[in-house]
């Protein structure tokens, strides 16, 4: 702005003539490039000046772009607060002004009217409703509206990129706005008198309650061709009853997210207390479950955070379902949860992590009975050679630890197609229709007013039980296995020994002891064994057992109801009904080991750690030697 002539600067103008003027913010279309967001080496190639932005002046611009174009409105520049500073000594404040904003101030020029300066800014009404676009002649001189337009409405110009504004879930409503043709079929009144129809008494009909009207009226015409007593009641009747369902179809499709959005979607209110999509995200994380496991009673608390745990997926995947018919569910929905095999496989995560606690106790179990059944043999074996037994015992307990670890490294895996199956999220070989089938199902019926179709229930316990039996039921060969090569071990070293001590002379030592017995037992034994004791002193009072067994940010501790409480004998049940074929989990690529003749690399140097190509064929091709 130069500061040579111009009214501005005429004597006796200054202070006088103080010009007021109320406008509106137009399409950023026009004016955003001022505020341009990339860096600048040279602050003379920077497009723009400050932060300006073209208002339409009521009164004095016509409404609509018939009359000035948003393009050719004057700039407005910003009055700033004493305490926003104007940069100078890098003290500034970034004015939050957007497109639709009703803004107010003076003219700095007076009566010459070419320079206004914003002084603030009109607060929206909650119940404004906000536009969609902006730039167009909805309202004009000759024709009159609301001129409330939502910031993020669509303008002349789409914006460059991904640099558009998104609409923030504060910002969202969850109750869908309804259009005019949308309240034609709203819910009369309790008092409220109807017609013959069904309708309010004194209200115009629409167009689509005519058609029902009609339809009905024709279907009436064939059923009296084939039953001529069809009495005037019984066709009142069912008048009404087409007329209720075409209502009552009309309003599901309005609040569905498959509807034409109508204005009114964001909030964009100085409201604080209004519902929004935030609020909902809000509260599911606050009302989401977190797992307490006790120490006193592992298998137990670990049945019940698998539960838990699934109870939070369920909740999860049923709001996607509902997501497709429930415009709430759809507007607060977040990403992950739309993408049902990742909520699965998250799941599946935690179920692993609990599962590996019951299969630890399953080895703790039988290293106990194995223990108990060798020292029966060893009692009965001469001194010296009780030291080669306890090898064989190494041996064979390290065996027994790398096989557990061998079944609780595919866990998750197996785990996602436990839960998978269970779920049945997909269309079953059988034809019966999978959770996504029967959502799309409820979406496209018409529910009663106020109910919420549910895809699933909430988990019961034997949920719970039934993915452990499932999984038991799935390493039962190779823990089968395991056992049959640990007994087959020692009976064979008993044996040899039987053999040595009869070939010397010493006589019929199979009276002194028997093979090996049974060490399998049963799984309600292994789930209910426990490890010792955790007191160090026998005088200790035993500690309380914690009552919580999961926790919520909003409600705190709580624990299961009595009635979904676990069972260890439920479990052993469940696992001899498990008769299914569990599929074959593919084998996890190792990690690619160096080979024997590799040189040591020195990682402080940049570039011992970056091998060059030579060197990196060399140790594939050992890699692939060795592998073969």
């Amino acid at each position: 702005m130069s500061a040579e002539g111009g009214g501005l600067f005429n004597q006796g103008f200054v202070g006088q003539g103080f010009n007021w003027w109320i406008g509106q913010v137009a399409d950023d279309s026009f004016w955003r490039d001022n505020i341009n967001p990339g860096k600048f080496k040279d602050k003379q190639n920077v497009p723009g000046w400050g932060y300006r932005y073209k208002v339409r002046i009521f009164g004095l611009h016509d409404a609509g772009e018939g009359g000035i174009k948003s393009k050719d409105l004057p700039w407005a520049n910003i009055m700033y607060p004493t305490t926003a500073g104007a940069y100078l000594q890098n003290s500034g404040q970034t004015p939050m002004i957007r497109q639709g904003n009703i803004v107010f101030g003076f003219f700095l020029d007076g009566p010459d009217q070419q320079q206004p300066v914003i002084m603030g800014v009109m607060g929206n009404n909650s119940q404004t409703d906000l536009a969609t676009e902006i730039g167009t002649d909805r309202v004009t001189n000759t024709q009159p509206g609301t001129l409330g337009t939502s910031g993020y409405a669509k303008g002349a110009k789409e914006y460059p990129g991904k640099s558009a504004p998104t609409v923030s879930d504060s910002d969202k409503v969850v109750d869908k706005p309804k259009g005019e043709k949308a309240s034609e079929d709203k819910e009369p009144l309790p008092d409220t008198k109807l017609n013959q129809f069904g309708l309010p008494q004194g209200e115009k009909i629409s167009e689509a309650q005519q058609a029902d009207i009609a339809s009905a009226k024709a279907e009436i015409e064939l059923i009296k061709q084939n039953n001529s007593n069809f009495s005037q009641d019984a066709q009142d009747n069912l008048i009404r009853k087409r007329v209720a369902a075409g209502q009552e179809a009309r309003r599901k499709e309005s609040e569905s997210p498959r509807s034409k959005t109508e204005r009114g979607a964001t909030i964009e209110s100085e409201s604080p207390h209004i519902q929004t999509a935030a609020t909902i995200k809000l509260d599911e994380v606050c009302e989401k479950k977190a797992v307490i496991l006790k120490p006193t009673s592992i298998v137990e608390s670990c049945n019940k955070a698998m539960q838990t745990d699934m109870d939070n997926m369920t909740q999860e995947i049923d709001k996607a379902m509902n997501a497709l018919a429930s415009y709430t569910d759809q507007v607060s929905i977040t990403e992950g949860i739309k993408d049902l095999k990742k909520v699965i496989k998250d799941s599946s995560k935690q179920q692993a992590k609990y599962m590996k606690v019951v299969m630890d106790k399953v080895k703790q179990y039988t290293e106990k009975k194995l223990n108990k059944e060798m020292t029966k043999a060893v009692s009965a074996l001469p001194a010296c050679k009780r030291w080669q037994f306890m090898d064989l015992k190494d041996n064979m307990t390290q065996n027994m630890l790398s096989s557990f670890n061998g079944m609780s490294g595919k866990m998750e895996g197996m785990m996602e197609g436990i839960l998978s199956d269970m779920l049945k999220v997909n269309d079953q070989p059988d034809g019966t229709p999978g959770l996504l089938s029967q959502a799309l199902s409820a979406a496209a019926k018409s529910t009663k007013k106020g109910k919420k179709a549910k895809a699933i229930p909430r988990v019961p316990i034997c949920a719970a039980e039934d993915a452990i039996a499932s999984c038991i039921a799935a390493n039962k060969g190779a823990m089968q296995k395991m056992n049959d090569k640990i007994i087959s071990g020692m009976d064979g070293f008993i044996g040899d020994m039987m053999k040595e001590f009869a070939d010397s002379g010493g006589g019929s030592i199979t009276d002194m002891f028997s093979k090996l017995g049974d060490i399998k037992g049963n799984m309600k034994s292994a789930l209910d064994f426990i490890d010792g004791g955790q007191d160090v002193f026998p005088f200790e009072v035993p500690p309380n057992e914690a009552v919580s067994d999961y926790y919520t940010f909003c409600q705190g501790g709580a624990g299961q109801k009595q009635t979904s409480l676990p069972s260890n004998s439920a479990i052993n049940a469940a696992i001899k009904k498990v008769d299914r074929e569990f599929p074959k989990l593919a084998e996890k690529m190792p990690f690619a080991e160096p080979f024997k003749n590799q040189a040591s690399i020195n990682l402080t140097s940049p570039g011992d750690f970056l091998p060059d190509f030579d060197i990196a064929q060399e140790i594939a091709e050992n890699i692939t030697q060795e592998t073969q």
